[in-house]
């Protein structure tokens, strides 16, 4: 009869066994010996601590399993058709987002929001692992905490299997082949910010952050480097960004009316609106810094 773990204890330590056993399989199996989750920043949980900080830093340190160290090969794995049958391995991985998300920031559950999704995601499993909408007691939490461990070793388990399952594939050099282009897409952040800033400046527009821009358009980045054809990703990943600098850029003036306000000396009302107007046709035809904005509206400034 299989060993089955039964503390949160014994359910972490089966977790870590099967982690090491996937990051091994699949340095074996690719040819860049990349890891499926390889190294995580968060210390592992102490789940002999308070039961109610053992489970949100557990699922945290999930989070950090799932979505960041191994965001690319586990996005990858659940793509296998196998796994698209498999319902609640998807679910657990939405569970684990959900979670993250409840603990670590502030949900406004007002109908219509976003977040009210999320609560309804975490209190129907919570219902669903110790029999309350919301864990109150110690042992509620300890009771969720195993659930959640359980269901991790589970998920990682499917995923194992579908890496053993494209070993024993005929077609496995074109699925690790595939699999392997998913990693190479995924560049860490600090190369598209480079890009930006090499871009802004090729545009003389000095005045970007790269980091702000391309957090706000992150998703549209990837995703171009995700389905280009394009074998030069260097270039199709320029190209995105100029196009996302042309059309936001734009958009953005580098004064406020708060900057008429206080540097022009207008008074607040109509002539603060129709100032912007202005300030707005001069920085499409030259995309000047703040000051110098500000200097051609002082002309103005008493006109009208």
């Amino acid at each position: 009869m299989p060993w089955t773990a039964s503390t949160p204890k014994d359910q972490l330590v089966e977790f870590v066994r099967l982690r090491e056993r996937i990051d091994d399989l699949s340095r074996a199996l690719l040819a860049s010996a990349t890891p499926v989750f390889g190294t995580v920043s968060l210390p592992t949980p102490n789940v002999d601590a308070s039961p109610e900080l053992a489970f949100i830093r557990t699922a945290s340190w999930l989070y950090s399993h799932y979505k960041e160290a191994g965001r690319v090969s586990v996005k990858f794995l659940m793509d296998r058709p196998a796994v698209q049958n498999l319902p609640e391995i998807r679910a657990h991985e939405r569970l684990v987002h959900a979670l993250r998300t409840w603990s670590q920031h502030t949900i406004n559950p007002a109908p219509g929001n976003h977040d009210r999704g999320i609560l309804k995601t975490c209190s129907d499993w919570f219902e669903e692992a110790c029999a309350a909408l919301l864990p109150s007691s110690d042992e509620d939490w300890r009771q969720a905490l195993n659930v959640l461990l359980r269901e991790s070793c589970a998920f990682v388990s499917q995923l194992t299997k579908q890496v053993e399952d494209i070993r024993a594939d005929d077609a496995r050099a074109q699925i690790c082949q595939q699999w392997e282009d998913r990693i190479a897409r995924d560049w860490p952040a600090y190369r598209f910010h480079e890009i930006v800033s090499t871009v802004a400046n090729d545009m003389g527009r000095n005045t970007v952050d790269p980091v702000a821009l391309f957090r706000r358009s992150e998703n549209e980045i990837r995703k171009v480097l995700r389905i280009t054809n394009e074998s030069d990703l260097e270039f199709a990943a320029r190209q995105c960004i100029e196009r996302v600098l042309l059309t936001e850029v734009s958009k953005l003036l580098p004064i406020t009316g708060r900057d008429i306000i206080d540097t022009l000396g207008v008074e607040p009302g109509q002539k603060v609106g129709e100032l912007l107007q202005e300030a707005r046709k001069i920085y499409e035809e030259d995309q000047c810094t703040r000051d110098q904005l500000l200097d051609r509206l002082v002309p103005l400034v008493g006109s009208g």
